[in-house]
């Protein structure tokens, strides 16, 4: 391990003079001043002086990795071995897999938040008295104030207690969700309330990654565990509909409340069985926790996501050459450009996307790849559910039963990784195969005609199958890789990261469906054909990009190694998010 990068193991500062005792890794050390193994008060002005002074004593490796432990929670700089044996890991396999679940079911939540209310914006627009302008504003609503809020969410998971964050934001999300549900006269409050409930949702996943990676720390285990947490989020997107179906039959509040009844009944359990933990934080009198939370990065991004989801909301309803879409899509890029340049220049230690990450092994090529599944789903969903109900008439619950295919598919092949894992470890050989599956699926939705009579058993009964196991298998090749490659210190960003772009990607295939349907309602050589050739040529994009720059990388523990090594040596970054 490198002696200049925190990440090697160590929660000190390499080049700092200081001896260990056995409160030095408490979050409440008194900074002033530190007292050796022999009860001798030293002077931190003194004796630390500046960081620049040269290494003059060795580190006791077994006394630190004592201290991490009875800290219960693995600190910033803790190896790959030291994972091993972390509070988190040591807990039992049945109580880890039921956690496991709780985290599943967070995430199942969170996209049903979105794909369940698809089917519902008909009758909540006539109650709450939206224009069909503003009936997008349903969904969007949620799903911006979401994605807005991921990076920050994973940076409160990697410096607070991650079951803090994950534990508040799952209640609060079910409180919100029940006061959605009596908010049905007035719209303000109405989308107010669908937006906090997305901030709130937000803070469920990067916490559910951290945590699921400190649990889980052999390689091989933790992603397949990864994969069924991902898994959950496939799954919500198409089982969210046949939910909202269920609950439509009696009326779409029932939907609210029956997520709100999930989301306290499994906080509470939560709570008795995740053990606290502490946070990996270590202080550091020179940069304040507060300080790291990166608040200007934070509104920066904040704001480029705002302004280019909004553009791309707007302009399938208002036209792409009005100012409602001109104007945020054209703030949205210097914004963007901001935020990067802004990451760069500042402490990675300070940044909600630290510039460190970059020296992840295939990390670009990955993010790009994220944005293949969800679009997959969205596009096909959303336009399926609104054509079977327009069109064809169908009830709310009959379409959730023909949509069923789509999240069968995706619970099966979730399972199969378990028993397969090559589907997880060969991402290069899955995300042709998935590339290939997908697109073969557009193909049948091309000519099917909308699913008229029995068009719908021979074109999107298969296609759904199809085009549902191909979006799972690219989404573990890219999203679960990219997190298992990472160092697990990073699992809270990492795990932000890659629903950033699935947000990011389903806005644009979605707006660009939009566009395509014009007043083209009733005609499905209008509404469909155009916006699925588009996603043929979408995916095959994606998957080649993969596939040409794909390097082959080590085991993760080597990657983990690697990584650091690599931020160690750019010299200004002194770790991922290390003190």
């Amino acid at each position: 391990m490198s002696e200049h990068s925190t990440l090697s193991g160590s929660p000190f500062n390499m080049n700092e003079k200081i001896n260990t005792n056995n409160n030095i890794l408490n979050d409440n050390v008194d900074n002033a001043t530190l007292t050796d193994q022999n009860g001798t008060i030293m002077n931190t002005d003194k004796e630390i002086s500046t960081r620049s002074q040269p290494v003059s004593n060795k580190i006791d490796h077994e006394a630190q990795s004592l201290e991490r432990h009875k800290s219960k929670q693995l600190r910033e700089g803790a190896t790959d071995a030291e994972h091993l044996h972390s509070p988190l890991a040591e807990l039992g396999q049945a109580r880890k897999n039921f956690l496991l679940f709780i985290f599943s079911v967070a995430t199942f939540i969170d996209i049903c938040n979105v794909s369940g209310v698809a089917v519902a914006v008909a009758q909540i627009s006539i109650d709450i008295k939206l224009n069909t302008s503003q009936i997008v504003w349903i969904i969007t609503s949620y799903s911006l104030c979401f994605a807005a809020f991921l990076l920050f969410a994973g940076r409160l998971a990697d410096l607070f207690p991650a079951q803090i964050v994950f534990e508040a934001g799952f209640f609060i999300l079910g409180i919100l969700s029940l006061v959605t549900s009596f908010v049905t006269s007035n719209k303000y409050g109405f989308l107010i309330l669908r937006g906090l409930g997305g901030i709130a949702g937000a803070m469920t996943i990067p916490s559910a990654y951290h945590l699921t990676v400190h649990m889980f720390p052999e390689p091989k285990e933790q992603q397949g565990k990864l994969a069924l947490l991902g898994m959950a989020g496939a799954v919500g997107n198409v089982l969210g509909l046949v939910l909202a179906g269920i609950c439509m039959l009696a009326n779409y509040r029932w939907f609210f409340r029956v997520l709100a009844i999930l989301c306290v009944l499994f906080t509470v359990i939560c709570i008795f069985l995740l053990p606290f933990t502490g946070s990996t934080y270590i202080p550091d009198p020179s940069t304040p926790r507060w300080k790291r939370l990166d608040i200007i990065g934070v509104l920066i991004m904040m704001g480029a996501l705002i302004t280019f989801i909004l553009a791309l909301t707007q302009g399938p309803i208002d036209g792409w050459g009005s100012a409602s879409f001109i104007a945020p899509f054209v703030l949205s890029f210097p914004l963007a450009i901001g935020f990067f340049f802004w990451e760069s220049k500042i402490p990675p230690k300070s940044a909600v996307l630290p510039s460190s990450v970059w020296a992840i092994t295939n990390i670009v090529i990955a993010s790009l790849a994220v944005g293949i599944a969800f679009p997959f789903w969205a596009t096909s969903q959303l336009l399926y559910a609104t054509w079977f109900q327009q069109v064809f008439r169908w009830t709310p619950i009959h379409v959730a039963a023909a949509m069923l295919p789509q999240g069968i598919t995706g619970l099966l092949i979730g399972g199969l990784t378990q028993a397969v894992p090559q589907i997880i470890t060969k991402p290069r050989w899955s995300m042709a195969i998935g590339g290939i599956l997908i697109i073969v699926a557009e193909l049948l939705q091309v000519f099917s005609d909308g699913g008229a009579g029995k068009d719908y058993w021979k074109y999107c009964f298969p296609a759904f199958i199809l085009g549902s196991a191909g979006a799972v298998v690219t989404y573990f090749a890219s999203a679960i890789n990219l997190i298992a490659y990472c160092p697990p210190e990073m699992a809270g960003v990492a795990g932000a990261w890659t629903q950033v772009i699935a947000q990011i990607a389903g806005a644009i295939t979605l707006a660009v469906q939009a566009s395509f349907e014009g007043s083209g309602q009733g005609d499905w050589k209008l509404v469909g054909r155009r916006s699925f050739y588009f996603q043929i040529a979408w995916t095959a994009m994606l998957v080649i990009q993969y596939l040409v720059f794909y390097k082959n990388p080590g085991t993760p523990e080597e990657e983990h190694d690697a990584a650091r090594r690599r931020i160690a040596a750019k010299g200004k970054d002194t770790g991922v998010i290390s003190a």
